[in-house]
């Protein structure tokens, strides 16, 4: 074995050495932040672990000022899901159910003519419109992937509509929105 090849050896074998032992030494603190990550997709509530801190769903959205017209800083769209073992055996695979809904304050909410949402092709009916302001403009689809969710809003007396995206995770037990 030549020299240069020893080096590389070495060389390959240092480096998943070394993220071995930092992944053992902060063990701890790495299951900590797992665990943050999995309750915050999990409650949508505030987490905190030692590195980093994941809002809650938004409950600070403001409306706009007056006549001004409403924008994506406005408006946020948040989903849930959760297992849906009713359907695992005609779809021959483990089903979940998602619900997504505008988060806006009350005065947004009532502004909003409908939302357009757009799933992935796949889907027998990718393109739905939701009028309903009861609901917060819900949509509620089965899924056995994860997939993106677009939202194309539809403003009163705006002609500029706002266009919002979510990725939707599939969680066991999420919350009911």
């Amino acid at each position: 074995m030549t020299t240069s090849e020893v080096i590389s050896l070495v060389q390959a074998i240092i480096w998943p050495t070394f993220a071995l032992i930092v992944v053992f030494v902060f063990r701890r603190s790495l299951i900590k932040l797992l665990s943050a990550v999995e309750k915050r997709i999990d409650s949508g509530a505030e987490v905190t672990s030692t590195w980093v801190t994941f809002g809650a769903v938004p409950s600070n959205l403001k409306s706009p000022e007056g006549n001004a017209p409403v924008t994506d800083s406005h408006l946020a769209l948040i989903h849930s899901s959760w297992r849906y073992p009713k359907k695992d055996a005609e779809y021959k695979r483990p089903m979940y159910t998602f619900h997504v809904v505008i988060q806006a304050t009350d005065e947004v909410l009532d502004r909003i003519e409908s939302v357009k949402y757009s799933l992935h092709p796949s889907y027998p009916n990718p393109i739905q419109i939701v009028t309903d302001r009861k609901s917060r403009f819900k949509l509620k689809e089965l899924a056995w992937g994860e997939s993106s969710v677009r939202a194309e809003i539809k403003i009163k007396e705006q002609e500029q509509t706002i266009k919002l995206s979510r990725y939707i995770n599939l969680t066991q037990s999420g919350p009911r929105i």
